[in-house]
């Protein structure tokens, strides 16, 4: 009887081992919090992490105005490529689309076949390469003052600890 709730529930297409190791790959997740712990422990990974919470406004605004223009562009493309034979299904499609465009990443799995769709693919693809570098030089900048900064607070703590007399 065992075996053949087995057969049913996998021909039923649930997968019957699965649902009771679900929960143990789930706390398996939680293992990553230890890299957390040892990031205390590494005064580059605090710094890394410090540049990052500087630019946090920063960052974020990058990357709603990537959504803004995955969904821009996308919808675009959608209606420039439409027709029958296209691979653009949707504007769900055409967003995936933008979005590896953007990226710079280009699978290939979806690609504009008209001569006007590829030549505006090509313009959003040089766009994002720009979009992308203009940001880097306010992180690097963050970056340089937040290193000058660690840098003052170590040769700080040294010039302190050869004043303490033995």
């Amino acid at each position: 009887s065992m075996k053949n709730k087995v057969i049913s529930l996998r021909s039923s297409g649930i997968n019957a081992e699965y649902g009771g190791l679900a929960a143990f790959r789930i706390l398996r997740l939680f293992r990553i919090t230890r890299l957390f712990k040892l990031i205390r422990h590494s005064s580059r990974m605090m710094l890394m992490m410090e540049v990052v919470s500087n630019c946090l406004s920063e960052l974020v605004m990058l990357f709603l105005t990537w959504v803004m223009g995955t969904l821009i562009f996308g919808t675009i493309m959608f209606y420039i490529e439409e027709s029958d034979e296209s691979k653009f299904k949707s504007i769900l499609h055409a967003c995936w689309w933008a979005a590896v465009t953007m990226t710079t990443v280009g699978y290939g799995d979806l690609y504009p076949e008209t001569p006007l769709g590829q030549s505006i693919g090509s313009v959003i693809l040089f766009l994002s390469m720009i979009y992308i570098a203009l940001p880097m030089t306010l992180i690097v900048s963050k970056f340089s003052s937040t290193l000058q900064a660690h840098q003052e607070q170590i040769s700080e703590k040294r010039r302190k600890f050869k004043k303490i007399p033995n």
